[in-house]
Parts: C-alpha cells; sequence; structure tokens
C-alpha cells in the first residue's frame, strides 16, 4: 500500500530532513509515527500527500511510483487521501455542515448526495446534532471531529494525521484516537504522526520511530 525505497529529503535550505528512509505500511493497517520534534515526522506525511518531493528514492503508493504521476492527476490523487492537521483549520464564517461539505462542492457533488454524505461522516464522529452550529460554538475536541469528518468525506483509502491530538487533553485525545480506529476497522490505512508516547502505546499497534530523520 506505501512504500518508501531509500527515501531522503533535503529541503533548499539545506535542512536534512529525511535520510535514507525503507517503509512498508500494509494495505488497511494502522500504525503511528514517533520521534522527537524535527525527526521528519511531518515531512514523511507530506511526501505520502504529495505536498513535497524526496530529493532522492521512491514513494510507491498502490503499487505505483508517486514520481511518475502526472501533475494534473495529483488532485484526484489527493482526493484519495485524508489529511487531518493539529490545527483542523476550520472556516469561521460557515457552519458545520458547509466546513464538512466544502471537498464535496469543490468537486461539483450534487446537493442531495452531498447532505448525505455530510450528515453521514458527522454521524460517524457524533456531531450530526451540531451540523448547523459554527466552529467557535464547538469544544477544540470537537473542532477537531469536524475536520477528520471533513478529511473522510470523500471516503479516502488513505489517512494521514500530524500530531491531531497535541492541543487536546488526556481524555479527548484518547477519543480521537478511537475515532481513528474506527475508520480504520471500516477499511482506511491509517498513519498518524504523534508525539504522546503514552498514547500510542494504549493503541497497541505498531509504531514507527524516526532518529535523526532516519527509521
Amino acid at each position: 500500500m506505501i512504500e518508501f525505497h531509500k527515501v531522503s529529503k533535503r529541503y533548499p535550505t539545506g535542512q536534512l530532513a529525511l535520510y535514507n528512509v525503507n517503509l512498508t505500511l500494509q494495505r488497511g493497517e494502522m500504525a503511528f509515527l514517533a520521534g522527537h520534534s524535527g525527526a521528519g515526522k511531518s515531512t514523511l506525511l507530506k511526501l505520502i500527500a504529495i505536498l513535497e518531493h524526496p530529493t532522492q528514492g521512491d514513494i510507491i503508493i498502490n503499487g505505483k511510483a508517486v514520481s511518475t504521476l502526472n501533475p494534473r492527476r495529483i488532485p484526484a490523487y489527493r482526493r484519495k487521501i485524508g489529511m487531518i492537521f493539529q490545527n483542523p483549520h476550520l472556516l469561521p464564517d460557515r457552519s458545520i455542515f458547509d466546513n464538512v461539505a466544502l471537498p464535496l462542492r469543490i468537486v461539483g457533488m450534487a446537493k442531495h448526495d452531498i447532505r448525505r454524505r455530510v450528515q453521514a461522516a458527522l454521524d460517524k464522529v457524533s456531531l450530526l446534532h451540531k451540523q448547523k452550529q459554527y466552529p467557535m460554538m464547538l469544544s477544540a475536541g470537537e473542532q477537531q471531529r469536524v475536520g477528520i469528518a471533513r478529511a473522510v468525506i470523500n471516503k479516502p483509502s488513505i489517512i494521514l494525521a500530524d500530531e491531531p491530538t497535541g492541543n487536546l487533553d488526556p481524555e479527548l485525545a484518547q477519543d480521537i484516537m478511537y475515532t481513528f480506529q474506527q475508520f480504520n476497522e471500516l477499511g482506511a490505512t491509517v498513519l498518524i504522526a504523534s508525539h504522546d508516547h503514552h498514547l500510542i502505546e494504549q493503541m497497541q499497534k505498531r509504531i514507527i520511530v524516526l532518529q535523526k530523520t532516519e527509521i
């Protein structure tokens, strides 16, 4: 599903973010990416989403090398990936429904299909009853769950999360992790970058550790 073969990434500033990384993540697997700040966790996730490009090496997703992907096909490729960040970046002047619906409106989906898909996604994260509210009316944990609903609205086969619980207290953080586990149980491949060792050990999934830009 996701393969890295001797992948390195050096930024134009000269910073070496990843060096000679080899990694295989099986289809339908849920795993955690751990390591100190600056170890390259965020960069690795961005390489999978083609938000960055490797300096060396090959990245294979679903049997295809992403480096050979036609640039015009990258938007379609990204729609198969759900990306969640520490800050969900919700639009404050739009309702929860409209925030989650945004990716579907961008691709021109019919209104009745949008309503069905958005309500199903919000129901999955237990926020259907708040679809008419606005982000500022929600707690930090609820806002993060809205971000997850928006990320999975296109039914992605891969879910990537970059420190999704960094701003949450331990109880809310655990709830968010179980939400990811639910999507994994539905078939999505899930890779989560986190520095919370205690939390990820509780989840009893594979932990991939980056140390000094290497696995």
